[in-house]
């Protein structure tokens, strides 16, 4: 019975093949369904699996990774101050790191790779991160590890999905770029600015193999980007994370290529979250770390200790040569003439020097001849003869290996050392006040609200009180009692009409500076009115870094630049 059953069924569908009850379509594939394949078509069925947002699936975290998580979590200071030490020690859930330090507060790290020193993984330096390291970042939150050299990258992973330390599913990307290649800076920087903006996006680890030099590079053009940092400002930073490997004359160049970044406007960071995630440079800065520049004695003469000696990296002699072109021109020495006559106590001594190429007495003459070369340049710009010596030393005291090309010409140089100058606290060698700035507001005679209203049209009184700290735009409780005074004024005297005109610093880029200039001269504007003043007599502007009124290149200068200016335009 039950055979002629499934011949009855089986008949019945083998009939319907050939009178076109089939199911089957070219363009498909067999459906085991006694429907056509049009009416399949028209039937609306029930999903199989319910939709799942894939965002929800691997990010469900019991808590945020915000940076003050990180900074707490790390202990975080100062710019300087290392999470993982140089044997890949000092926090055992990032283990595989090396040299780690905080660039931005949870949003940007860099170091190296711990290969050299691994306790059970021990392998050549010139590698990518180990596997433990690049586990242990993924666990910590991060969303990138990139790293900075090519050689070995292919034995490295693209990525890594792991379980996150807030128990979350985190992936985190591995990603190679060169530091040196001005696109790859381009996209490492939109990292880091996605890490700062998106707080699903975890921070950035930047690494070479040491965490000196590469990491040292990307930090300190992030930190021009983001925090502000002014060339000196972020090539004495690299200066300082090298840990001391900084003498090769090839670094030369990596200092330039700092100097040489401009910041790119699409990666702006507003005010608040920049004060909050840039870290600080260490309060104190042992100089013996730095590369001292003739440049840092135009600017930080006081900061520069006695004995010290400076390399003209610009002054280059060919083999054999004791002159060159280009005197006028060269960035050492217009630096050098610069601050001998900023500094009328300041006395030098030149000292010129050789490679080990030839006999000892030729590179003697040929060293004195390059010294006096550039002390007659000093003489010709005016500088006194007594307060200049010269000396030749030939190849005695060489700077740099003379057994590569590079190093030998860097060694045909001249130095300066300093004798005698201005005594000063040398605490600090960036960031020094001087005792008495050339520039300060009380050498502006508009700097006081006395008589203001008997003041011409157009004539601009600086508010000295009324100062601002970097990127900020509030009035603080200071700056407010000037204010009032300002409000006294316009109410006992209801026919002036003013412009309030807000100032930046020259930090930052310029398109910042007038947005940040124009909230300042807001601030000010706004509580005028609060104060009971028409605001139909008042107006404000933003000059952003536009008329200096002290040198930008002291910290005491740009403190004064961040100023508010008033003017009556109508009386």
């Amino acid at each position: 019975m039950i055979r002629l059953i499934i011949i009855f069924f089986w008949l019945i569908s083998f009939s319907n093949l050939f009178a076109g009850q089939n199911v089957y379509n070219p363009d498909s594939t067999f459906y085991d369904s006694l429907y056509t394949y049009e009416e399949l078509a028209k039937i609306d069925f029930p999903e199989i699996c319910p939709e799942i947002t894939l965002e929800e699936e691997l990010y469900n975290p019991t808590f945020l990774l915000e940076s003050d998580y990180y900074v707490n979590r790390y202990k975080e200071t100062d710019l300087m101050y290392k999470v993982i030490d140089n044997f890949g020690n000092g926090f055992d859930s990032l283990y595989g790191t090396r040299n780690m330090r905080t660039v931005l507060h949870g949003v940007a790290y860099r170091g190296g790779a711990n290969n050299y020193y691994h306790k059970t993984d021990k392998r050549n330096n010139h590698n990518p991160l180990p596997d433990d390291g690049i586990t242990n970042l993924c666990k910590e939150g991060f969303s990138h590890s990139v790293y900075l050299y090519k050689q070995n990258w292919e034995s490295a992973p693209e990525y890594e999905t792991c379980d996150c330390v807030n128990e979350s599913q985190n992936e985190m990307e591995y990603s190679q770029y060169d530091y040196y290649d001005k696109e790859h800076i381009k996209e490492m920087l939109g990292l880091i600015y996605k890490s700062a903006t998106d707080p699903n996006t975890g921070p950035v680890y930047l690494h070479c193999w040491n965490g000196w030099h590469a990491s040292g590079f990307i930090s300190a053009v992030i930190l021009k980007q983001f925090c502000g940092f002014s060339d000196l400002d972020a090539t004495a930073y690299w200066d300082l994370g090298t840990d001391g490997a900084n003498t090769s004359p090839r670094y030369n160049s990596i200092r330039q290529k700092i100097m040489d970044f401009e910041p790119y406007s699409e990666f702006l960071l507003e005010d608040s979250l920049g004060n909050k995630i840039c870290a600080p440079m260490p309060k104190f800065i042992d100089s013996s770390q730095l590369h001292i520049s003739v440049e840092h004695l135009v600017i930080v003469p006081e900061a520069i200790p006695l004995n010290t000696i400076l390399i003209l990296t610009h002054v280059n002699f060919a083999p054999g040569k004791t002159i060159f072109s280009g005197t006028n021109t060269n960035e050492d020495l217009i630096n050098l003439v610069a601050a001998m006559e900023k500094s009328p106590e300041l006395k030098i001594q030149i000292s010129g020097h050789t490679d080990r190429s030839g006999n000892e007495q030729t590179n003697k003459k040929l060293s004195k001849s390059r010294a006096k070369f550039v002390y007659d340049h000093l003489i010709a710009k005016g500088i006194s003869s007594d307060r200049l010596s010269f000396i030749g030393y030939g190849s005695a005291k060489p700077a740099y290996s003379n057994r590569t090309k590079d190093g030998r010409a860097a060694n045909r140089r001249i130095e300066v050392k300093i004798l005698s100058k201005k005594a000063e606290s040398m605490d600090n060698l960036v960031d020094e006040t001087p005792v008495v700035p050339e520039d300060s507001f009380e050498n502006h005679t508009n700097s006081s609200l006395i008589h203001f209203e008997t003041k011409e049209i157009g004539e601009a009184v600086i508010l000295k009180h009324i100062l601002f700290e970097p990127n900020m735009i509030q009035l603080t409780e200071n700056s407010k009692f000037q204010a009032d005074t300002l409000v006294d004024i316009l109410k006992r005297n209801p026919e002036l009409f003013i412009e309030v005109f807000g100032y930046t610093d020259k930090s930052g880029i310029e398109d910042k500076n007038i947005v940040l200039s124009k909230n300042r001269a807001k601030a000010l504007h706004d509580y005028l009115i609060e104060k009971g003043v028409d605001s139909n007599r008042l107006y404000y502007s933003g000059c952003g870094s536009g008329n200096p009124i002290a040198s930008n290149k002291y910290r005491w200068g740009r403190d004064i630049n961040r100023r508010i200016e008033v003017v009556i335009i109508k009386k």
